[in-house]
């Protein structure tokens, strides 16, 4: 009888923790690796039937962005690019992902230019021209998406819905173009070939989060998140993406078909997690091998030497 009742309660905890393990984080759970792409300055705008009537589409917009090797053998070495000048004031768009607005599921579409990595040259690049600015293009395709779910209790803090967004995604293309010294290993194609059999990955950071908007109702409204998202002067820059959104202001947290713009910290990573990581450095570091192997014979004339 103990023993039943002993195997009852461990099956009860079992349960328990699955649904505990269900409860939380829908996110991916990715660690962020070199080398990585950091988004500056980005805008998250999500429009809830920007694919169609059933899945809604975000879009990370970004002013610039820079490549960083990350630390090891190349020193940490970065480069960065902007997307505006003195003739063009409107960011690039670096990320679309679909959303399924009934729950807030990736949905894998690649209607109206869904999933899709698309981080461009910057403004200045001129492709295979000498002497030009350098710079960095990596493209490819979103295949999966998550999000941090409300893990506080509802209506008191702390409000996590939206917080944190993470996503994984394929390279179909890499381009460089007059790279600086010390990021020599950064060759057309390299990242492509080498993430083959890997995806890479992505994180998003939106310090506002969703506020007390339930789920899934966050995903069937309009909303644009980033720094003075509300200000006429922000909604002038980003206007050229704002027009499909909803021109209803939403007035209730479970209001839908509706639209929202919320002041927020938004940070966004693209990156190639090891072990692919290891195959672009593994290049770099060969050609210090014959420097080592010249060393290590060195160092064995001189112990020979010493023992004579």
């Amino acid at each position: 009888m103990k023993q039943k009742k002993k195997l009852l309660y461990l099956t009860g905890l079992a349960v328990f923790l699955g649904t505990v393990q269900t409860a939380k984080a829908d996110l991916i759970g990715l660690t962020m690796q070199f080398p990585v792409i950091d988004l500056n300055n980005s805008y998250l705008i999500y429009d809830h039937n920007g694919v169609n009537n059933s899945t809604g589409l975000l879009k990370v917009v970004s002013f610039g962005s820079t490549l960083v090797d990350g630390p090891g053998i190349t020193g940490g070495n970065s480069l960065s690019q902007v997307y505006t000048d003195n003739s063009e004031s409107t960011p690039d768009v670096m990320l679309t992902i679909a959303i399924n607005k009934s729950n807030g599921a990736w949905s894998n579409s690649t209607a109206n230019g869904a999933n899709k990595v698309t981080i461009g040259f910057g403004n200045s690049v001129i492709e295979n021209a000498p002497a030009t600015t350098p710079g960095f293009s990596w493209a490819g395709d979103i295949t999966g998406f998550g999000w941090q779910e409300n893990i506080g209790r509802k209506n008191k803090a702390p409000y996590e819905y939206g917080t944190s967004f993470d996503a994984t995604w394929k390279f179909t293309n890499d381009d460089y173009e007059d790279m600086p010294a010390g990021m020599g290993e950064f060759v057309d194609g390299i990242l492509t070939n080498a993430m083959t059999a890997y995806d890479g990955g992505i994180k998003i950071s939106n310090s506002a989060g969703f506020g007390n908007v339930p789920h899934p109702k966050a995903f069937q409204r309009d909303w644009v998140f980033g720094t003075s998202a509300n200000t006429n002067g922000i909604k002038d820059l980003l206007d050229p993406y704002l027009g499909d959104l909803s021109t209803s202001t939403c007035k209730k947290r479970d209001s839908t078909n509706c639209m929202t713009y919320v002041n927020s910290t938004v940070f966004a990573d693209v990156f190639v997690p090891i072990p692919p990581a290891l195959f672009l450095w593994a290049g770099a570091l060969a050609t210090l091998l014959p420097s080592l192997r010249r060393l290590k014979s060195n160092t064995l004339t001189e112990t020979s030497g010493t023992r004579a």
